[in-house]
């Protein structure tokens, strides 16, 4: 495919990948505001709020819009009120009654038959000897007509009516069926009348009864009665619950919504005028509306969300590097970073508001995203850059005042600030201790500018602490799945890679030490090369470390890795360049199967880019010209050329320049003015051939390289004094 038609592609699909980001962050980060603004827990940082009652107002405060609102306190109040002006409703209980009427006319016909039997059922044994001659008597008569009275009047039980009387009702409403059954009526009986008979006061009814009735009775005569009468009788009025939940559910169900009404404009605090307790209450109803979302706000909302995100993904694209290796994946670990963190604000703005507190910009994730972004890619700028996109997203929520977007933009900017990029991940341990003391400091900072309480300091300070903490704890948790997922090279992967175990590196130690010495070398140059010039300088070593791991097929065909005894001097020079130039794919296809990062895949598959194999180029010259009438085969450039890509970026430059100036510098006596020629001469020709075009190493960057070079091949290859033999006098 040509190189243009290529480029395109790549720019088509940068920007469909730059659309499909925006859309996804926009969506997410105009949606906050409104499930938030939907939220009645949400207390809202708006105009209406700040005030409490009894200050002084430093300004005329005005309605934004005509609304009806609903208050819900006071509504729930007139509700409570009209139940509770329901009075317990109590009803006749036929059963109980018709059973009591028939127990007494069982117990005449039972007593004039002698029914020994059915007595002791009515009214038990220690009763049934002592009522059995009532039948001889006018007693029985009296006792009947005192318990039919008993049961017109009514009797209740003494537990309901405390249990009615504990909740502060004097009076109940009494529904009887008992005396007309066709007729319904009711009646309210004051708990303070004398004839409302309960268990407490029947002893005293029927002394007062019996002394009022026309028959002589003896002491014992009135004991008995009084004792029959109190066993037959029982509660024939009875607390009806269901139907007194259904009249006081009717009662609430009937009470009107109260709405407060507002006109826009309408000034609802007066400039130097004491805040009453209601004129609060009405700014705190309009600052918890529901569903209060306008046309024109979300619009807004849009608008800005739009610029800001856009601005952002740009300067995060440019930042990134369009030509780095990891451009789709640093901008899908943006969006699914950006989308944890808007979800986590959202669940705690809903803590955070439950806590009433006068700042509350402390428990605003925005710790998370920009360690991750900076730890991920290594670049502090793509950090910065997230920490902006998600500061403007948070200034738009309805919790957020004038202050939260610098107060987002300052936490996480130094977050950012205080990475130091350490090659253990123990080392987070500290980093997250001076974030913690650092954002600590800036939120008491923040906390004295809003003039807020202190009384809330340490619920404050901890939701920073906890934000801090939680941000590191899911940094340690998904960097890991973030480079296996996307084989990225991060500083604690290329610094696993560089200094721990490998058993690429082993076996090329074994099979091939000549190629082990000569890479350990290389990856000294080329880190201190990175170093100077300001490049990756973790990647530039472990990439000379695994340049050549291809040689580990075929040791004994590189020089460094020979005796004596040159393979090469009994094969052709084509033969020889074969082999030579298959060390690259070989290397590269090792890479692909230890899942190396594909910056250093291809590192080894371009560190000798498109160049000229010299030797065995001039070798070939030599034969060509040796032949007789030099009739052999034309010898082509190319075929004595390897045929890979050359270097698109710095780190793989280097790798280049550092592995063609360690190998020569061997054949030169150490000495820096003859390696400062050798290293010119090297960068010069490589530079002729084309082979750092696309490396963006510029030529200060080639001049500082070829110093570092030399002063790292005089420190390594350094002269010393001999020492005298100790056998000498």
């Amino acid at each position: 495919m040509p190189t243009r038609k290529i480029k395109a592609n790549r720019i088509s699909n940068r920007r469909t990948l730059y659309f499909i980001c925006l859309v996804i962050l926009l969506v997410a980060s105009v949606m906050l505001p409104v499930l938030l603004k939907m939220n009645t827990e949400v207390q809202y940082k708006s105009i209406y709020s700040g005030y409490t009652a009894g200050q002084i107002s430093d300004k005329n405060v005005y309605a934004k819009t005509s609304i009806d609102l609903i208050d819900s306190d006071a509504t729930a109040e007139k509700r409570a009120a009209a139940r509770q002006a329901v009075l317990p409703v109590f009803s006749y209980s036929t059963t109980k009654t018709a059973e009591m009427i028939s127990n007494v006319d069982n117990l005449r016909k039972a007593l004039q038959t002698s029914d020994y039997a059915t007595i002791v059922s009515i009214v038990g044994d220690d009763l049934a000897k002592q009522v059995a001659y009532l039948s001889n008597t006018k007693l029985l008569a009296v006792a009947y007509d005192l318990i039919t009275e008993i049961v017109d009047m009514g009797y209740y039980s003494s537990s309901d009516l405390d249990a009615i009387s504990s909740q502060g009702y004097s009076a109940l409403t009494l529904s009887n069926y008992y005396k007309n059954a066709s007729t319904h009526y009711e009646d309210v009986v004051d708990l303070n009348q004398t004839n409302v008979l309960t268990s407490a006061n029947i002893n005293a009814y029927l002394s007062s009864r019996l002394m009022s009735f026309g028959v002589e009775l003896t002491a014992n005569e009135a004991i008995l009665l009084q004792n029959l009468i109190l066993t037959m009788v029982q509660p024939n009025i009875l607390y009806d619950s269901a139907l007194t939940t259904q009249r006081r559910d009717n009662a609430e169900f009937t009470v009107d919504t109260v709405v407060i009404s507002v006109v826009k404009g309408q000034i609802l605090i007066e400039q130097d005028h004491v805040v009453t307790h209601e004129q609060v209450e009405l700014l705190r109803l309009l600052s918890t509306q529901s569903n209060t979302f306008s046309f024109f706000e979300f619009v807004g909302h849009l608008i800005f969300n739009s610029i800001i995100l856009a601005v952002g993904l740009y300067v995060f694209g440019m930042f990134a590097g369009r030509s780095n290796l990891h451009y789709v994946q640093y901008h899908i670990l943006l969006v699914a970073g950006f989308l944890i963190s808007l979800i986590a604000t959202y669940f705690l703005t809903l803590v955070s508001s439950k806590l009433n507190l006068q700042f509350s910009d402390s428990f605003l994730p925005v710790f998370f995203l920009s360690l991750f972004m900076t730890e991920i890619s290594g670049y502090k700028r793509l950090g910065f850059v997230s920490v902006f996109m998600l500061a403007a997203v948070m200034a738009t929520l309805p919790t957020a005042s004038i202050m939260t977007f610098f107060y987002c933009i300052t936490c996480g900017s130094a977050c950012v600030f205080l990475i130091r990029f350490f090659n253990r991940r123990l080392d987070m341990i500290y980093q997250w201790f001076f974030t913690c003391i650092t954002c600590a400091g800036i939120t008491i900072l923040f906390m004295l500018i809003n003039e807020a309480s202190f009384n809330s300091i340490f619920i404050v300070l901890l939701g920073t602490l906890m934000n801090v903490s939680i941000a590191y704890i899911l940094l340690g948790t998904l960097l890991p799945l973030a480079e296996k997922v996307f084989n990225l090279p991060t500083i604690f992967r290329l610094y696993e890679l560089a200094y721990g175990e490998s058993a690429l590196l082993t076996r090329l130690s074994q099979s091939a030490p000549g190629t082990y010495s000569h890479s350990l070398a290389v990856a000294d140059l080329a880190e201190a090369g990175a170093r100077a010039i300001g490049a990756n300088p973790l990647l530039a070593r472990v990439g000379g470390l695994y340049h050549d791991i291809g040689k580990i097929e075929h040791p004994e065909y590189f020089i460094e890795n020979q005796s004596g005894v040159n393979k090469h001097d009994d094969i052709s020079p084509s033969l020889s360049v074969a082999v030579i130039k298959s060390h690259v794919k070989v290397g590269a296809d090792k890479g692909r199967e230890n899942g190396l990062p594909i910056e250093i895949i291809k590192i080894i598959s371009s560190h000798h880019g498109n160049d000229i194999i010299q030797y065995f180029y001039h070798e070939a010259l030599k034969s060509q010209a040796a032949a007789a009438d030099n009739k052999g085969d034309t010898v082509n450039a190319s075929d004595y050329s390897y045929n890979a890509e050359i270097p698109d970026f710095r780190e793989c430059g280097i790798v280049m320049l550092a592995d063609s100036i360690e190998a020569a510098s061997r054949t030169v006596a150490p000495n820096a003015t003859k390696y400062a020629k050798l290293i010119d001469s090297i960068f010069l020709g490589k530079i002729e051939r084309g082979q750092l075009d696309d490396s963006n190493l510029t030529m200060n960057d080639i001049k500082t390289l070829s110093d570092s070079f030399v002063k790292a091949l005089v420190a390594r290859n350094h002269s010393r004094i001999e020492y005298p033999d100790a056998d000498e006098d």
